[in-house]
């Protein structure tokens, strides 16, 4: 089975995903900025953990290291991970909010992407799973800088997709729509819930091997766009 690193693994998707992913005999390097989550999600799931804050690029490229050590080779990377500070009028953001959502939204998953490249080209195959979000294709009032880094996300990830497929390596981007987790303030039965998610991300990861999805929106059935 496949060595898959994943980020932002302690709460929502991501949590799922790792389960998901142990159920099926994957081995997954989980890693999050919780010790104590990452901890309980070892002894749930008997993944890898690694604790790394993405919006420091030294723990990022640090991360992909430590993953590499534990389990000897990455085949896929997930980068799911991603936040927003809070939705704000575009006046009223703080310089430290837009480094912070630059930082993890756009800056880790590039550099975990380039290291990823790294190790795949060499063995001529490999995956990357971009997760975006809908919110990359609209213009929310209130979410100028999440929608800004996950527009460049999706740009990044199209060009990246360009450049790996030649030598063996899929690259997909997600555009999940709503999805009920702790990333908001109120709970919304109505939006996906994040073992749904999950589900189709591992869709994609199942593909027959001569299949690569380029790009997947999916959405709950309350949003229409």
């Amino acid at each position: 089975m496949k060595n898959i690193l994943l980020t932002g693994a302690t709460s929502g998707i991501g949590y799922e995903l790792a389960k998901q992913l142990c159920e099926k005999g994957f081995t997954v390097v989980a890693s999050g900025r919780n010790e104590e989550k990452l901890s309980v999600l070892k002894q749930e799931t008997g993944c890898e953990v690694v604790a790394a804050d993405l919006s420091d690029a030294e723990q990022t490229v640090s991360l992909f290291n430590k993953a590499i050590e534990l389990v000897g080779t990455i085949d896929v990377l997930i980068n799911n991970a991603g936040m927003i500070s809070r939705k704000c009028p575009i006046e009223e953001f703080t310089l430290e909010e837009f480094e912070e959502q630059y930082a993890i939204n756009l800056r880790a998953p590039a550099l975990l992407s380039r290291e990823a490249l790294k190790v795949m080209k060499p063995n001529k195959s490999g995956q990357i799973i971009n997760v975006v979000s809908t919110a990359a294709k609209r213009a929310n009032e209130t979410m100028s800088i999440y929608s800004a880094m996950k527009q460049g996300l999706a740009g990044f990830s199209a060009i990246l997709m360009k450049e790996a497929q030649p030598h063996g390596i899929k690259v997909t981007s997600l555009f999940p729509g709503g999805t009920d987790t702790n990333f908001r303030e109120a709970e919304r039965p109505e939006y996906m819930h994040p073992a749904s998610v999950a589900k189709a991300v591992i869709q994609v990861l199942e593909l027959p091997a001569d299949v690569v999805m380029h790009e997947m929106t999916f959405r709950p059935m309350v949003e229409i766009e």
